[in-house]
């Protein structure tokens, strides 16, 4: 009887133990379905920012092209305006000049009328007595032959002055069709430029719209990364019971050893807001070899956010390394993996101007410098 209580006892213990490590792992897998789901919002965040970058550069070009066609406008309304002037000052010249010719005929016109009297100091003379007081015939033919030339040339003069007044005349209605075409052109282009101005006035308020959605994408997409990195934290507390192997890490980059961005804060290459780097850039070309600073298990083996695609190995006492932007993957989530063993190959995904390796080491779930366990 004693003996079957103890394999009973036995037993229920075995299935308590059972039930626990099912409700634990349950408990991973349901942290890792969290973790993927987030990591799928990130990445449709991070989709529509650069959705957003683009409609914001399509945005501003179109306001640069406004404001040079402004520019472009602003310039030919000058020389228009300047023209207007000019033309204004031409007709006045014109008027002028109109005045002169009319004055002018009229004191041809007197000259004319009074020619004969000057001829003589007394009396009023006509071109009749002028002719009849001759002395014989050639006296007579010459008083008329000198009458005609005075006529001839009198006429000429007057001719002439009226076709000068003719010609002012019609420089002056040319020049007022001149400036009445000048000003309907001024004011077409005053409109054409104010609705230039309206365009560029609402392309303004697009492009503040898009910079006021980008904020609140970047807002969102921080949180969520607070988000996953408490969901990876929860996952490698409940998968990492060993204390940590001990011993100096391997530096991550074979090869490689020049640091293109130090752990801490800085402006970031790419959102241009001053945020902590939370590892340290290391300049490595395009699928050269990673390797793990130091063994461990795999915890995580995908894409991860802005991190793009991404190694994390638990090396037990809250110690884990992160491995960020690989083109690569070379392991997978549970291995274990020995220091120096190759885990990734160099890549440039998720927020990342060029190929190179984040690398970053946590502590309980907080950013450190990598230097304090690894050196170049």
């Amino acid at each position: 009887m004693r003996k079957n209580k103890i394999i009973t006892l036995i037993i229920s213990l075995i299935m308590v133990l059972f039930m626990i490590i099912e409700s634990f792992a349950v408990g991973v897998n349901n942290d890792k379905k969290k973790l993927n789901e987030v990591t799928n919002k990130i990445k449709k965040i991070q989709s529509d920012k650069k959705e957003n970058k683009k409609k914001q550069e399509t945005v501003r070009e179109e306001i640069r092209r406004l404001e040079n066609e402004i520019q472009k406008l602003e310039r030919e309304l000058q020389s228009i305006e300047n023209n207007v002037s000019k033309t204004k000052k031409e007709i006045e010249t014109a008027k002028n000049d109109l005045t002169r010719a009319e004055k002018d005929i009229s004191d041809k016109k007197d000259i004319l009328d009074s020619r004969l009297r000057v001829m003589y100091e007394n009396g009023n003379v006509g071109y009749l007595e002028v002719l009849l007081d001759s002395e014989n015939f050639a006296d007579l033919m010459s008083r008329l032959d000198m009458i005609k030339k005075i006529f001839k040339k009198d006429i000429e003069l007057l001719k002439y002055l009226k076709q000068q007044r003719d010609l002012i005349e019609a420089k002056k209605k040319s020049l007022e069709v001149h400036k009445s075409e000048l000003i309907s052109l001024l004011n077409q282009m005053k409109n054409k430029k104010e609705k230039l101005r309206v365009s560029r006035g609402e392309m303004e308020r697009v492009k503040k719209k898009l910079m006021k959605d980008y904020a609140a994408l970047e807002a969102e997409e921080d949180e969520l990364v607070k988000l996953a990195r408490r969901i990876e934290e929860e996952i490698r507390r409940k998968q990492s019971s060993a204390k940590y192997v001990g011993g100096k890490m391997t530096w991550p980059a074979p090869g490689y050893h020049r640091i293109t961005s130090p752990f801490g804060y800085r402006i970031h290459p790419i959102l241009k807001t001053k945020k902590l780097h939370t590892g340290i850039d290391i300049g490595i070309p395009l699928g050269k070899n990673i390797v793990a600073a130091q063994s461990g298990k795999v915890i995580h083996a995908g894409w991860l956010g802005g991190y793009g695609k991404v190694v994390m190995i638990d090396h037990g006492g809250g110690i884990v390394t992160l491995y960020a932007h690989n083109s690569r993957i070379l392991v997978k989530e549970g291995q274990n993996v020995s220091r120096g063993q190759v885990i990734s190959k160099c890549g440039s995904t998720g927020m990342s101007t060029g190929p190179h390796l984040h690398f970053e080491v946590r502590e309980n779930g907080k950013f450190v410098d990598p230097l304090k366990y690894v050196r170049p």
